[in-house]
Order: C-alpha cells, then structure tokens, then sequence
C-alpha cells in the first residue's frame, strides 16, 4: 500500500490549502509535547474545517474510535464511521493509522500523511493533517484533517464522466432489524443517467429502483439482493422499454461495502445486429446455388449462427448489411499491413471501387433494392480477393475498398479487370423476381515503399474521381499518365 509520513515542510507538501492554515494554528496554541488544549481549538476549527475533520480517542487495548466525521468525509467514504474504531477498516490501512497516530501522541508534534484508500467509492490517495491534543480532564486526543487529494478526484471524476458504460455505486439502508429496505445511489455517472432515460439529472442520493427503470424489474433487483447478501458478483443481462424503444443492458454487479457497483452497458445495438445477422442468413437461403460466392456467404453465415457468441463480438468490426469490414475496422487492419509491408520491403496495392449511378437504383426501385445491389456486389468482391490475407471493406454507401497485400500493378489491376468483367457479365439478383445490371468505377493505388495508409488512400482516391469524371464504368491508376479502360 502506498503511504507517506512527514512531520517538516508539511506546508510545502500538502495539496489542500486548509492544511498550512490548520497547521499555522496549531503551531500558535501547541503547548510542547501535549499538544494543543482540545476543546480550545476544537471550538476554534470545527465551525469553519469540520467538513473535513476526524476526532480520534485511544482506546485501552491500542486501538482509536471515532468521535467526529466530518460530513464531506462521509460523501466520499460512502458512510458515517462515528463509534466505529480505526481497526476496522482495511488492515493495511489500520495499522498505519494507528501507528501515526501513536506516534503524534508520543511527541506532540503534528503529522502530514498520504495513503491509498483500498475501500473508498470514488478516490484512491487521501491527505491527513494529524494533530495531538489534550482535554481539561487529561485525556488525549487527536484532530485530524482529512481530504482526498485534489488531482486524483478530479482524474477519476474525468474517467467516470468519459467512460461509455454507465457506472453507479449504490449504498444498502436497512431497518433495525438488518433487512435491506432500499438502495441510495452515493455515485452515478452522465452515462448511468443517459441509459436510465434521466440525462442531466443528478441520480445521486436518490432511490435506486425509482431512477433506474431496470432495477423495477423484480427478477433483477432480486439478483442484486442476492449478490449483497451471498456476498457474490454477477453478471445480468435486461431489458426495459424507454420511448418505444427496447433497450438491452448488460450489468456487471461488484460488491462495495454494504452496497453494491454496477457497470451498464447499452447491448442493443448488438441484439439488433444478432437479428439482422438472422435476417441476412434467412436472405442467403433464399439466394443459394445462384452463385458460388453466395454458396460460401451462406455457409459462413450459418457457421456464424452457431459460434453466436463470438459472431456478436465480430460484429462491432464489420459492416451490418454486408458482413464486410467497416471503415474503422479496415483502416486498423490496412495499417498493420502497411507496417509489416514497410519492414520486409514488399509490395502492396489498394483498390477503391464506386458503384455508378446508385442513387438511380434507389430512386427507381427502392432503397430496400439498393440494399440488395450492394450485398451482392459485396458477395462478387469476396469471390475475387486472392487469399484470407486480402482485405475488402465497405467505406459507406456505395464505396468499397480492397487491399492487396503483396501485389504489384499487374496483379491490382487482373483483379481490378477481374471485377469489371463479371459485373458485365451477369446481373445482380435483387429479389427473386428482380435482377439489375450495374457498372462500377475503379482507382487503383501502389507502392513498393508504403507511405501511410491515408496517404495510399488519398492517392486511389484520386484515380477514383479521375474514372468517375472520365465516363465511369471504367478504372484509373493513380500515376497520372497511366490509364486502363475498362
């Protein structure tokens, strides 16, 4: 556990500047090893510090008990300790209490502490101002300041603020009796109170099932009860309606005290693409033995329906109609390309292709037949790629990319001819009933020494817009005076 103790240049070292006033203060009324007279400076600080201030009293067996906490102390402990001894809190924690305790007595000297916490709701290092003092009736006692470090609550309030899950820390009340009567929210961040359908409002302090709509379901509060009373995290998974809409969560129950953490994550964008996942395997069915690349697509798919689990987590790297790479998740990989193409000196080629006069299709039949056209365009791209190492992404609308690890101009440009000729030499199903015939436009970028990849892309960009102005359904090579009709 990490801890310090000073006893000089305090005023220098400590964070909060309530620290060097207190000290200051101490230092005028401190009587030698006795300290300062308690009752004196305890009516002196506690109207203007007692926010911040412990009262502490030796016990007979070694040990001290709390006299006063300070209310700001209990919004960050997540708890009032008064009556409770320094023993038992975390033992790490407790002993070194303890001993700086002991110590401030001994002397009368004041002590500047710093440690981390192993049981607090939202800091990790608090900073303590530790002074002796003696009653009128003899019996010694001690005054301690005690803040959290100010950049660390600040940090972590940042990362609670930032995070994408919602995060809530909920503190048990209980009857006389002990049994659990409701939870209080101590600690709720913006994205707790986005899920929970209360966005700018501040959760904290309020009853937990009535601002969580997901803990009025009766099967997961009784979850959460459990984890308190077994002593047990768990894992849930919910659902609740909020304006029309089902929202899907996962919740991550750990135990804090007498209360509980729960970490919300939204799910239901990957419910919603585990159902389109079964939409597009339904789709599939209907196309098989028109082609061989549908063939391979469907046995994929279905394949995919049977490892679900590690298709869900697939899915936030793929495109959701196509089953492509998305953008994001084909840059990453086009980069790790472009670094291991940079260190052995090899060869690599990018092909942007651009479905022409798309907007015609969806005005003309609909976007649900613009969906189709480039499903099965995007099922043509998989039939032409050379290895499992190729990558083929769909960039948005009707814009894909393809590239080629390991290949020179030729190659790009057989594939690239490859693609040209079999878009004139069928037409892509749209239904049943319904095919269309489409041209698309191709750049084509290489390097025998990568640059970066937005420097490859830009440059197969350019021959892409080069095709596109030159009459389309045709390719372009990004060297000026090179070109290839299709």
């Amino acid at each position: 556990m990490y801890q310090e103790v000073h006893t000089e240049n305090i005023a220098v070292r400590a964070h909060a500047p309530e620290v060097a006033e207190l000290l200051r203060r101490f230092r005028l009324s401190a009587q030698g090893e006795f300290g300062v007279s308690y009752e004196a400076f305890r009516d002196e600080v506690m109207p203007e510090f007692g926010a911040d201030l412990m009262v502490l009293a030796p016990t007979e067996d070694g040990d001290y008990v709390h006299l006063h906490y300070g209310r700001e102390i209990i919004r960050l402990v997540g708890g009032s300790r008064i009556g409770e001894r320094v023993s038992t809190m975390t033992p790490q924690v407790a002993r070194f209490t303890i001993a700086c305790c002991d110590h401030a007595l001994a002397d009368g000297m004041p002590r500047y502490t710093v440690h981390r916490a192993l049981k607090t709701v939202r800091v990790s290092l608090w900073e303590r101002l530790i002074m002796p003092a003696t009653a009128r009736d003899g019996s010694r006692l001690l005054i301690v300041f005690s803040r959290p470090l100010q950049f660390r609550e600040e940090l972590l309030t940042t990362v609670l603020d930032t995070s994408p899950a919602g995060i809530v820390a909920l503190r048990v009340v209980r009857d006389d009796e002990g049994t659990i009567e409701r939870t209080v929210i101590i600690t709720a961040n913006r994205r707790a109170a986005t899920i929970a359908g209360r966005e700018g409002e501040d959760l904290v302090d309020t009853d937990a099932q009535v601002s969580l709509p997901f803990l009025a379901d009766a099967a997961v509060w009784r979850r959460c009860l459990y984890a308190i009373e077994l002593r047990r995290p768990d894992m849930i998974e919910t659902a609740f309606a909020a304006n029309g809409q089902t929202i899907w969560l996962q919740i991550s129950v750990a135990l804090l005290g007498d209360g509980l953490v729960l970490t919300i994550t939204d799910i239901s964008d990957l419910i919603l693409a585990n159902q389109a996942l079964q939409s597009r395997a339904a789709t599939l069915a209907l196309e098989i033995g028109r082609e061989r690349a549908t063939r391979r697509a469907l046995s994929q798919e279905i394949g995919q329906r049977e490892e679900r689990e590690q298709e869900l987590r697939r899915l936030a790297e793929t495109d959701p109609l196509t089953a492509l790479l998305n953008r994001r998740s084909f840059t990453e990989k086009a980069n790790a390309e472009i670094g291991a193409a940079r260190d052995n000196g090899s060869a690599i080629a990018l092909i942007m292709v651009d479905l022409d006069h798309f907007k015609a299709v969806n005005d003309s039949y609909g976007h649900p037949a613009g969906d189709a056209v480039i499903r099965a365009f995007a099922d043509l791209l998989l039939g032409v790629v050379r290895s499992e190492r190729d990558l083929v992404g769909r960039f948005g609308g009707e814009e894909f990319a393809i590239l080629l690890p390991g290949a020179n101009l030729d190659c790009a440009m057989r594939i690239a001819l490859r693609i040209q000729n079999l878009l004139a030499g069928r037409r892509l199903p749209v239904s049943e009933t319904l095919s269309l015939q489409v041209s698309a436009s191709l750049g084509i970028a290489t390097c025998d020494h990568p640059l970066t990849f937005s420097g490859l892309v830009e440059r197969a960009d350019r021959a892409l817009y080069r095709a596109k102005n030159e009459g389309r359904g045709c390719i372009r090579i990004a060297d000026p005076d090179l070109s290839v009709a299709a």
